[in-house]
């Protein structure tokens, strides 16, 4: 690495770990913190629980800082170049602007490569067991919440309602469960059982009173020791059931996203192949930040933190209306989720690059 290289990135190091702190304290702030005080006040949850969920939390929030950080550390780092005047003098000793924004791009490529990292190996082992200490904590204040799950066919209509009082979070057994099938007649038909437990695509039931209803609305229950309701989901799948899109890895999105394809549940696949081409989209916002950081730095006569800041959530709130704008197109399956996805990142790139081209004039 040259002179040059380690010149300007020691200059952006400082402002841009001071970009991660500051927007992390803003996202704390507005989400983490209130969401655990509530746990402990409303929910009931001990404070060490809440505490854990929280720190558990973090990674996530990293991560989203990152592009935002990436923008403030090399807007302020060329921007206080230009404003004293050192940038001036190395373009007059023959170094192109281009040359100035090199080691800022490549700095935001390897902070694209680390978020890409936190997302896939860090977060989505964070949410699960953060969900885990959240239930430990629920069943602690006496409000464990049960366990609920729709089925619903290719047409939206519901097919079989599940709920039970407890499951294991691992191997997915229930205790007292309840189960309203809509399949078999005019009329939902009621299965009660203490516990049910995985098989291929069906839950087994003991201890099962199966009540129907006749159409004088007289019932009639018999009480089976075991019977067998069809879920028509795998194993692996039920871990949707605890997941949202937003604490899967890409390849559980691409897995979940080629499932619903294959039941002809069109609306879900392109919600979760949204989610998919967004959560790879997203990390390389940061080269983008950095290209534009430089564009806006370098004709700055000031560089202070409170500007800085200012400028860089002006662009990161524009850029995030633009993603979550498209995102929207993509589910409703208008357009290909991969071009909604990474439009905004075009945009941020040709934008920087058009700033940089002519500032390099």
């Amino acid at each position: 690495m040259k002179r040059l290289d380690r010149y300007i990135l020691t200059e952006m190091l400082g402002p841009f770990l001071f970009g991660i702190g500051a927007f992390l304290a803003i996202l704390v702030g507005v989400q983490l913190l209130y969401e655990m005080l509530r746990m402990i006040y409303q929910a009931g949850f001990p404070a060490w629980a809440a505490v854990r969920i929280f720190l558990l939390e973090i990674p996530g929030m990293i991560a989203l800082t990152l592009p935002m950080a990436t923008m403030f550390g090399s807007l302020m780092a060329i921007g206080r170049l230009s404003s004293d005047g050192e940038l001036v003098a190395m373009r007059a000793g023959g170094i192109s602007v281009f040359r100035v924004g090199a080691p800022v791009i490549v700095f935001g490529l390897l902070v694209s490569v680390g978020g890409l990292l936190i997302n896939e190996s860090i977060v989505p082992p964070s949410k699960k067991r953060a969900f885990e200490i959240a239930r430990q904590a629920r069943a602690t204040a006496g409000d464990d919440g049960g366990f609920l799950f729709e089925i619903r066919n290719a047409e939206g209509q519901t097919e079989r309602i599940l709920y039970a009082d407890e499951i294991d979070p691992e191997t997915l057994e229930m205790r007292n469960v309840f189960v309203f099938d809509f399949t078999l007649g005019e009329r939902p038909e009621l299965f009660t059982a203490t516990s049910a437990r995985w098989q291929g695509e069906k839950w087994h039931l003991e201890n099962v009173e199966h009540t129907w209803w006749l159409a004088d609305n007289r019932s009639v229950q018999v009480s089976p020791p075991e019977a067998t309701i069809t879920v028509g989901r795998s194993r692996e799948e039920v871990e949707q059931i605890r997941k949202g899109p937003d604490d899967m890895t890409l390849g559980e999105l691409a897995a979940q996203t080629r499932t619903a394809r294959q039941r002809g549940d069109l609306e879900r696949a392109n919600r979760l192949w949204m989610h998919y081409h967004v959560r790879l989209a997203l990390p390389w916002a940061s080269v983008g930040f950095a290209v534009l950081g430089v564009g806006l730095g370098i004709q700055r006569q000031r560089s202070s933190r409170g500007i800085g800041m200012g400028v860089s959530l002006l662009v990161i709130f524009v850029y995030y209306v633009i993603t979550h704008t498209l995102s929207l197109v993509g589910e409703r399956g208008v357009a290909h989720p991969a071009l909604m996805a990474w439009t905004a990142n075009v945009l941020l790139y040709l934008t920087g690059v058009g700033l940089l081209l002519n500032r390099s004039r």
